[in-house]
């Protein structure tokens, strides 16, 4: 008799468990991919002023200065995977990570709220994922 009351009492706990997770908000996520104005490399550091002249509408949906944005998650696109594993500093990338992706573009939208991602790889870079994969996949 216990085993059954004990069972019915542990049955109850999840169906209420259920019933509160169901009532919760569901994650939205309003996103944006994001490559800038040379293709998606970001091979170049963006002039602020330019940058936020282009891009206001994303962290300023009314452009009314309430800063109401309109996305909450931005992903810089593309990281090249090859040089991500290397850590490759070249007139593009340092260690690995495009030098338009920089700390200002970065503040930028995280100061008014919107999470940024970087996005590793695209169609263009097909080969380099299968490289680094094959090559040291617990590097990316």
């Amino acid at each position: 008799m216990n085993r059954i009351v004990s069972g019915l009492v542990f049955a109850a706990v999840i169906l209420l468990g259920l019933v509160r997770a169901n009532a919760q908000t569901p994650i939205q996520i309003y996103g944006a991919w994001h490559c800038y104005s040379d293709a998606c490399s970001w091979a170049s550091v963006p002039n602020m002023t330019t940058f936020d002249t282009n891009n206001r509408w994303m962290i300023d949906r009314n452009l009314d200065g309430t800063y109401h944005p309109s996305v909450n998650v931005v992903v810089l696109s593309f990281v090249d995977p090859v040089k991500l594993m290397n850590l490759t500093t070249d007139s593009t990338t340092t260690k690995g990570i495009p030098i338009g992706m920089t700390t200002a573009v970065i503040n930028y939208f995280q100061s008014r709220g919107v999470r940024v991602m970087m996005s590793i790889g695209g169609f263009s870079y097909t080969k380099n994922w299968d490289k680094a994969l094959g090559a040291n996949p617990t590097q990316l």
